[in-house]
C-alpha cells in the first residue's frame, strides 16, 4: 500500500469511526482536525512527483522568459540569478532579490515585466498547492 493511500485509509478512519464515537467535544475535534491533516498530507504526497516536474518546467520557462526579455544589456549580477535559477528552486528568490536591487538599472518597465513573470511563476505554483490543500 502507498504511503498516500495508508493516509487516506486513516483520515476515513478517524473522520468515520473514531471521531463519532468520542464524547469530550475537543478530543472528538481535534480527531477530526486529525483526519482534515491526513487527508492534505496524502493529496501532497500523491501529487508530488507532477509538482516537482511541473514546478521544474516551471522554473525553465521563467529563465528563458527572463533572459529572453532582459537582453545582453543587464549587469552580470541578473545574468548569474538567471543561471542560479536554472540550476535549483534556491535561484528563485535570488532573482527576486536580485530584480529588486537592479531595479533602478532595469528601469520601471522592464522590472514591472519582469517581475510580472516570476509572479506568474509563483502564481502556478500556488495553484498546484491548492489542489491538495482543498
Amino acid at each position: 500500500m502507498e504511503a498516500d493511500e495508508l493516509l487516506e485509509r486513516m483520515a476515513r478512519s478517524l473522520r468515520h469511526q473514531i471521531g463519532p464515537v468520542v464524547g469530550e467535544p475537543f478530543a472528538k475535534t481535534q480527531a477530526f482536525m486529525a483526519s482534515v491533516v491526513l487527508e492534505k498530507v496524502a493529496g501532497q504526497l500523491r501529487c508530488a512527483a507532477d509538482h516537482r516536474q511541473a514546478d521544474e518546467v516551471d522554473r525553465l520557462a521563467l529563465a528563458s522568459d527572463v533572459e529572453a526579455a532582459a537582453g545582453s544589456n543587464v549587469s552580470a549580477v541578473v545574468s548569474d540569478a538567471i543561471s542560479a535559477l536554472r540550476l535549483g528552486e534556491e535561484g528563485l528568490s535570488s532573482l527576486v532579490e536580485t530584480l529588486y536591487a537592479k531595479r533602478d538599472e532595469l528601469g520601471s518597465d522592464l522590472f514591472e515585466q519582469l517581475l510580472g513573470r516570476v509572479r506568474e511563476t509563483l502564481r502556478a505554483r500556488l495553484d498546484r498547492q491548492l489542489e491538495y490543500s482543498a
